[in-house]
């Protein structure tokens, strides 16, 4: 006979996007667990997602309701979600009220729940809205008892129990019930400044060992979705280091790059509005393409049929690329997208295609999705540390606030500490014309020149170096001051 004492517990996964991830694993079989958090913060759907998500593995569930919902409404609600499947619903989803039960006295609903769900060959049993059932039951000791009771009448049967609870996690003292239960994810809402945050935690998990911190979450039609807080998520593998460059295929830039990015390092360019920063990333990017080597390109502000048109204009081909599947185009809403959802469509993209070159525009479009300021240096860190391990070479584009003028201000942020390389774009003005700039200010592991260059923008080349920037001083400023020659002043000059 096997030797079965190391073998790992067996677990009931919950269909919730990320939320095995979250818990350590999915639910322990056998176990009591609940989802508590205020109304509206997604409990009833994340419960339903799991039962028709049993459903679809041949599992039975057992949906017992309370006050919250009367079940036409709670299917009524339901058919407008993606993975409601009415067919299931009185064989292996089936719904009944608790209500009736629990009027009939605790240790009879217990023995009926018991009963049904042996009957029904149930591998999970859901209580939804166990806060309002609590009225039916004499004091908090008898709350307590009934779940405890149940819970291990249940796990002798191998099912999992769940229960909702309407209530504030932060105040788990006037919940008795949780003293009991096995597994705790609380559900909260937080603003800041007008923009209303979904977040999860698990508060405990016996027998796990989930992920901490708060985890952004979205209700959408497809139900609930858990973005894993994302330096949760990263190990401290030292990366290796790969030789070799990334090229832009621009060859004064190049040049001045000592022959193209280092490999696996993070790049910034960083430059007012309208000096090129998008399409040198689309250069980077079919530059990367050209060479054999799948690319991301994401994006916030420009939709990608602007990104294909824009390219289009400057000889640059992204249709094709994309058509070869080496290139992929993703855009992402900048006003109201968590980072941690940022972070996991990007890294589901490099796991799954083998990403070697990403180009992020704007940074500054990340850096407003993180929010909490004092998370950012962190955030920031394990994403780039993810990308180097994954020999991903990366370039951010990185806007400075003013577009001609002496002030030179990059954003304060940390990705301008941590990324190796510094690439400077900016129009300057001299002798009343705009000419476009650009100066290597940084690479951490290359040699590169030190000198300023002019360059354009047509629509046959893209862009390109013309030569040395226009005499003058100040040209990183914006403004531009004409050289003195000062050998030919007389000496009282």
């Amino acid at each position: 006979m096997a030797d079965t004492t190391d073998a790992a517990p067996e677990r009931l996964e919950t269909g919730v996007a990320q939320l095995d991830r979250v818990l350590g694993g999915g639910l322990l079989r056998g176990s009591l667990a609940m989802v508590i958090g205020a109304p509206g913060s997604g409990k009833t759907v994340m419960a339903q997602q799991m039962a028709f998500h049993c459903a679809g593995q041949g599992k039975a569930t057992l949906f017992l309701t309370g006050y919250s919902e009367s079940h036409e409404k709670l299917l009524s609600h339901g058919r407008g979600l993606s993975f409601f499947e009415p067919d299931v619903i009185g064989g292996k989803v089936q719904f009944v009220s608790v209500l009736d039960m629990l009027r009939e006295g605790a240790d009879e609903t217990e023995d009926a729940i018991v009963a049904t769900a042996r009957s029904q060959e149930a591998a999970l049993v859901i209580i939804d809205g166990f806060a309002g059932m609590r009225r039916l039951l004499p004091d908090g000791q008898a709350v307590a008892q009934f779940l405890y009771s149940l819970g291990a009448k249940l796990s002798l049967l191998g099912l999992t129990i769940l229960i909702t609870v309407e209530g504030d996690p932060a105040e788990s003292a006037r919940y008795p019930e949780i003293t009991v239960c096995d597994t705790i994810v609380a559900l909260r809402r937080e603003l800041i400044d007008s923009r209303e945050r979904q977040l999860l935690q698990v508060m405990k998990a016996r027998g796990s060992s989930p992920l901490r911190g708060l985890h952004p979450y979205t209700i959408t039609r497809d139900g609930v979705s858990v973005f894993p807080r994302y330096e949760s998520t990263v190990g401290t593998t030292e990366p290796i280091w790969t030789s070799g460059r990334a090229a832009f295929a621009i060859e004064g830039i190049d040049a001045l790059l000592g022959g193209g990015l280092n490999n696996a390092t993070v790049t910034l360019a960083v430059g007012s509005p309208g000096v090129g920063k998008t399409l040198l990333g689309l250069h980077f990017a079919l530059e990367g393409v050209r060479v054999g080597e799948p690319v991301l390109f994401c994006g916030f502000m420009e939709s990608a049929a602007q990104l294909r048109e824009q390219a289009r204009a400057f000889g640059l081909d992204v249709e094709a690329a994309e058509a070869a599947g080496q290139l992929r185009l993703l855009v992402l809403p900048g006003y109201d997208t968590e980072a941690d959802e940022i972070a996991g469509f990007i890294v589901e993209d490099v796991e799954r295609r083998g990403v070697r070159r990403l180009v992020i525009d704007s940074a500054a479009e990340l850096d407003r999705a993180i929010g909490d300021v004092s998370r950012k240096a962190g955030f920031l860190s394990a994403f780039v540390s993810y990308l180097r391990e994954r020999h991903v070479t990366t370039y951010f584009t990185l806007d400075i606030p003013t577009i001609v003028g002496p002030a030179l201000e990059l954003l304060d942020t940390p990705l301008s500490i941590i990324g190796e390389n510094l690439i400077l774009m900016r129009k300057v003005e001299y002798r009343s014309t705009l000419h476009r700039v650009l100066s290597v200010l940084k690479m951490r592991f290359s040699d590169h020149d030190q000198a300023i260059y002019e360059y354009g923008i047509t629509a046959d080349e893209g862009i390109h170096v013309m030569g040395s920037a226009p005499l003058g001083e100040g040209l990183l400023t914006g403004i531009v001051r004409p050289l003195v020659d000062i050998s030919h002043q007389s000496p009282s000059a």
